[in-house]
């Protein structure tokens, strides 16, 4: 089999962790769990892209998993960006029932007690009910339907990968979109109410929808002259005055006739079921079915689990969980075939050359250790931290009458913080809250803190209907109850950047 690329696009990155480029870009930046200075590693960057290393990727997703620390004693929070990304993976509502958007939390599908993780696969967005009922094990009139949301979330997981894997790869896989409604097919055949029947037909619609803009395009495809074979059957499928149920059903057939036309054969290693070891299996993306060519080259050896070459099994390596398995002590054979011992061991870090700080502060290579592992300081671009002047105010400390606000008066800064600086973001803008009149219901606005205005920069970060007016989560403005509600202080309502922020099980 060929081997893996080292180091993948960002596109590539998130179909093999199943996380948005958006939520690996911002695990470069932010450390996820409290106390722990763990970041994701950028292999390089090329304009707007990233690249990451993958075993570098596959070991923070290992680490990910692992326990998350609580703050005394208490669960440990969960980060925004992931709280927006599960948001987002269910369309902003509630997955189960596609509705109550502005009542929705994230629900954990293994108990956090037991997991103590908030791994976006471990997450669902779901809105007080449905979140209420699935932890107390009856969502749905019996015991077992809890796991429907679980089968739920991995469809709604799949279709995301999907998407990225067809961008990673420039084109688009017909038959990974068929594999979908197949399975919404059979998540269909299963649901046993008419919420989870809603659930699964409005995701269901929304694929089958876009099936004619994967089609292949063009004669020089080599999937197209297969996809002619069905075309008028992907067409209808999309535009089908018939059920959902139908054409999902169709779907599934269109789906056989694709795979026989295209002379593809069951995956060796998943045997088409389209799971490996708990997740979509690596030689068949999932799709069960592979090219014969596929089948042919595919050294099943390469997927038997092997000791960790770093801690040799033992899941420690230099008193921390090991980071080449995440504290496994074994792994795949084409993962351990990837790793160099010798990338692990620890050298002086070439910025700060072992001092530490470096212009001033604590080093960011090194995050103020003096030392790091032999693959990060390998892909270490030293230009990055060349001190240059800052570009907003030229390099005089000053910008319009007060100490510059990108340098902080300092003049200078490392060229990785100025070829971030984008000068049109420190221009004044209306704050979009108030809309520039500094009060919002009666007091100073909480978004421009009563100026009226902020620079450019901030705007991106305010989210207009966080500030709107919702039923409180906990009494939901009943006349009978909010008087005494603790959540809302008798108001009734609150705004929703705190109403997500209440969990309603804590005032019962």
């Amino acid at each position: 089999m060929a081997e893996a690329p080292k180091i993948i696009s960002e596109y590539e990155a998130a179909a093999l962790v199943a996380m948005s480029p958006d939520l690996l870009r911002w695990l470069t930046s932010y450390a996820p769990k409290t106390g722990i200075k763990t970041k994701l590693k950028v292999a390089r960057k090329e304009d707007d892209c990233v690249f990451y290393d993958r075993e570098e990727l596959l070991s923070f997703d290992a680490f990910l998993r692992q326990p998350w620390p609580g703050k005394s004693g208490k669960r440990p929070g969960i980060p925004t960006k992931i709280r927006e990304e599960i948001k987002f993976e269910a369309n902003g509502e509630c997955a189960i029932c596609c509705q109550h958007g502005n009542k929705c939390e994230a629900a954990h599908l293994e108990p956090v007690a037991k997991t103590q993780s908030n791994h976006p696969e471990n997450l669902l967005w779901l809105c007080a009910n449905h979140h209420t009922a699935y932890d107390k094990g009856h969502y749905g009139p019996r015991s077992e339907d809890a796991d429907f949301v679980v089968d739920h979330k991995r469809i709604l997981r799949k279709f995301r990968v999907r998407q990225w894997r067809m961008q990673a790869k420039l084109s688009v896989k017909l038959l990974g979109v068929l594999e979908s409604c197949d399975m919404l097919s059979k998540q269909l055949e299963k649901a046993s109410s008419s919420e989870q029947i809603e659930a699964v037909e409005a995701l269901a619609v929304k694929i089958l929808a876009d099936l004619p803009s994967l089609a292949p395009v063009s004669e020089a495809d080599k999937h197209f002259a297969q996809f002619q074979k069905i075309s008028t059957d992907v067409a209808d499928l999309s535009s089908s005055s018939a059920s959902v149920r139908t054409r999902l059903n169709r779907a599934a057939a269109v789906r056989v006739e694709y795979v026989a036309a295209m002379g593809m054969v069951a995956c060796p290693l998943c045997e088409a079921t389209g799971i490996y070891n708990g997740g979509d299996c690596p030689v068949c993306d999932g799709d069960r079915e592979v090219a014969l060519e596929v089948r042919d080259r595919v050294d099943l050896s390469q997927f038997r689990i092997v000791k960790c070459p770093l801690c040799e099994g033992e899941g420690t390596h230099d008193g921390e969980p090991c980071t080449a398995c995440g504290g496994d002590g074994r792994m795949e054979q084409r993962h351990a075939d990837w790793i160099d011992v010798r990338d692990y061991s620890n050298v002086t870090c070439p910025i700060c050359e072992g001092a530490r700080t470096y212009f001033g502060e604590e080093c960011r290579a090194c995050y103020g250790e003096g030392a790091m592992e032999r693959r990060y300081a390998d892909m270490l671009d030293h230009r990055e931290y060349q001190v240059v002047n800052c570009p907003l105010c030229g390099g005089s400390g000053r910008h319009d009458g007060s100490d510059c606000l990108a340098c902080h008066g300092e003049r200078k800064m490392l060229r990785r913080d100025a070829d971030e600086i984008d000068l049109r973001d420190y221009n004044l803008v209306d704050c979009p809250v108030c809309k520039g009149s500094r009060r919002l219901r009666g007091d100073d606005c909480p978004a421009c803190n009563g100026e009226g205005s902020f620079e450019r920069r901030f705007l991106d970060r305010i989210d207009i209907s966080e500030y709107a007016l919702v039923d409180c989560p906990v009494c939901e403005n009943d006349v009978n109850h909010r008087d005494e509600c603790r959540a809302c202080g008798g108001e009734g309502e609150m705004e929703r950047r705190f109403a997500d922020q209440v969990d309603p099980r804590e005032y019962r």
